[in-house]
């Protein structure tokens, strides 16, 4: 046992270790435990070459969504430490490295990676664990643990880090069998509770099947939006929208046909007693591929936001965060902010056709699959609270 971890630091460690597999909402928690012992300031349990929507997991600690979104879009093509441990064979079960052993300090401070991404987290340093080297039903899974670039880790960390990667893989291994599509889910929960803006997932009779943090702090507020008794989204008394309820602006939004769907219907407005600013509630239909409708039979997702307190990323952030191209980032925000391809393609005077050959391109660039998703990506970029 190295001496900078005592055995009964060691010992809690691994009971919470091999909780979360059992319940799979445990894993940042458990990540967050072992990175504090390690003296880690962030730290990530993730699938590198496939994220919750293709079967993997993400189990971030203290790592904002934007720079997830950030990175899986755009920096994992800069990611030196990465394309070191390939390049190396450090990719195998148990191997441990730090990043002295995958590239000199100074090439990584002088790296794209470094200047533009990891020193706007206040990283520079890595000790990286592979749990699976990767193997049928069982995706390569790394735990990383990252610090500051003037606080390198050490030999005791990592012989710590490799201590415990024997646990976290039978942890992991029986929960990809026993319930990898709950482990999915929890995931996927685990991204929408990262976000600054309600969230809520609807099925096909509109009934509420999950609502993110601040989704059910919207509801405990008990001031504008509530469930009723089929937990269903309603706003008794408090519609701004004209003379229709929420629930039929719902109901006559998701029954629209395919074609004439937009990423997000134009927006509901609902006052509150308790302060002049109302909610503003969107509606989006999932494709049927997507990994929600998939695992829960969730059908639908709604946003719910203080309108003043939005703000989307503009088209030029668009481009130089997810490398879209003008027209490709113009496109992703008209889309975004409610319009249907048609509305889109008349305000940019193309042909619908186009708006699709766009959206096609800025799918492949953000490793989307389809509109919800990016929405989704675009919003967890923004600056919105509630």
């Amino acid at each position: 046992m190295p001496p900078a971890m005592q055995l009964e630091d060691f010992s809690d460690l691994v009971h919470q270790i091999y909780a979360a597999s059992a319940e799979p909402h445990r894993w940042s928690n458990t990540v967050g435990a072992v990175a504090q012992a390690l003296g880690a300031i962030q730290a990530v349990l993730f699938t590198p070459y496939a994220g919750p929507g293709q079967g993997g997991v993400m189990f971030p600690w203290q790592v904002k969504e934007q720079d997830l979104v950030l990175y899986g879009t755009k920096y994992i093509h800069y990611d030196v430490w990465a394309q070191s441990a390939q390049q190396k064979g450090f990719i195998k079960d148990g191997v441990v490295a730090l990043d002295q052993d995958l590239v000199p300090h100074e090439e990584l401070l002088a790296s794209i990676y470094y200047r533009d991404f990891l020193s706007t987290m206040g990283v520079g340093r890595i000790c990286s664990g592979v749990v699976f080297g990767g193997a049928p039903g069982l995706p390569a899974t790394v735990l990383s643990l990252y610090r500051s670039p003037d606080d390198p880790f050490g030999q005791q960390e990592r012989e710590s880090l490799r201590l415990l990667l024997p646990h976290l893989s039978r942890s992991l291994g029986l929960m990809h069998r026993l319930n990898q599509a709950r482990c999915q889910v929890d995931s996927l929960h685990a991204a929408l509770n990262r976000l600054s803006m309600g969230v809520f997932l609807l099925d096909q009779a509109l009934e509420v099947t999950y609502a993110n943090t601040a989704a059910q702090q919207v509801l405990d507020r008990a001031d504008g939006l509530s469930l009723d008794g089929q937990r269903r989204l309603t706003a008794p008394g408090h519609v701004r929208s004209g003379n229709v309820r929420l629930e039929a602006w719902l109901a006559a939004a998701v029954a629209l046909p395919e074609h004439e769907r937009k990423a997000f219907t134009s927006t509901f407005e609902v006052s509150r007693r308790a302060t002049p600013k109302c909610y503003s509630v969107q509606c989006c239909t999932f494709e049927p591929k997507d990994p929600f409708s998939l695992n829960e039979g969730a059908r639908h997702i709604v946003f719910v936001t203080d309108p003043e307190l939005v703000e989307l990323p503009g088209p030029k952030d668009l481009q130089m965060l997810l490398g879209l191209t003008p027209a490709e980032a113009r496109v992703t925000r008209a889309l975004v902010q409610g319009g249907s391809y048609r509305d889109v393609a008349n305000s940019m005077g193309i042909s619908e056709e186009t708006v699709r050959t766009h959206l096609r391109s800025v799918y492949a660039k953000t490793q989307s699959t389809d509109k919800a998703g990016l929405t989704r990506m675009v919003y967890s970029l923004s600056k919105a609270t509630i």
